[in-house]
């Protein structure tokens, strides 16, 4: 027996209001639930606010459990990112993208006014600029994998600073070139990814 869209936004209500603020999370649970309140409705003729209150009543404090681990703990959002980027067609672009830069110069199309640092800053700031306003002014959520992620960015751009020339006055080997775009341009499409499989969720229970 399927839930109507009606029943399936108050499970959500239900759950936001217990402060599961991150709306991912909060579309997993909701998932969770009621596939088991359709569960326990077919096999015990019960209707969906017997069903509901009956299933809650028994296992709310686990899934409230398993949300403050979610709160305290990132490593799994660092886990799919890496899995991500294991991905045969990552790994076939991260190969590409050492073959371009292994056999293309792109050192000589700058200069010491725009160095290929002050491109990257351009490159973090865009992605930066684009996630916050994205997350804070369109969908208007606390999104936990994207915030989560954000470490993810902030830690590829400080290790760049570290690996790229200072001034800007010595070439940067394709090697170095190699693993930041690799893992630049993977963050951006693994964002996009998780982008995606937020809204497919989110279109069940609009």
């Amino acid at each position: 027996m399927k839930l109507s869209k009606e029943e399936i936004k108050f499970i959500d209500t239900y759950i936001e209001s217990s402060d599961v603020v991150y709306s991912d999370i909060r579309q997993e649970m909701v998932d969770h639930i009621a596939t088991a309140i359709e569960e326990k409705m077919q096999l015990e003729q019960e209707d969906f606010y017997q069903a509901f209150k009956s299933y809650m009543l028994t296992h709310k404090k686990d899934i409230l459990k398993n949300n403050k681990k979610r709160w305290s703990f990132s490593w799994e959002a660092f886990r799919q990112f890496l899995l991500f980027l294991a991905k045969p067609y990552m790994l076939f672009f991260g190969v590409l993208l050492f073959f371009f830069f292994k056999n293309v110069n792109v050192n000589r199309y700058f200069s010491e006014d725009f160095t290929l640092k002050n491109l990257f800053f351009v490159l973090f700031l865009t992605a930066l600029l684009f996630q916050s306003g994205y997350i804070n002014l369109y969908l208007k959520k606390r999104f936990y994998t994207v915030e989560k992620t954000s470490v993810i960015l902030a830690l590829i751009y400080y290790g760049q600073m570290f690996f790229f020339p200072i001034f800007g006055t010595e070439q940067v080997s394709y090697w170095t070139l190699t693993v930041f775009s690799f893992l630049f341009f993977g963050y951006v499409v693994f964002f996009i990814q998780e982008l995606i499989k937020f809204h497919k969720h989110r279109f069940n229970y609009i």
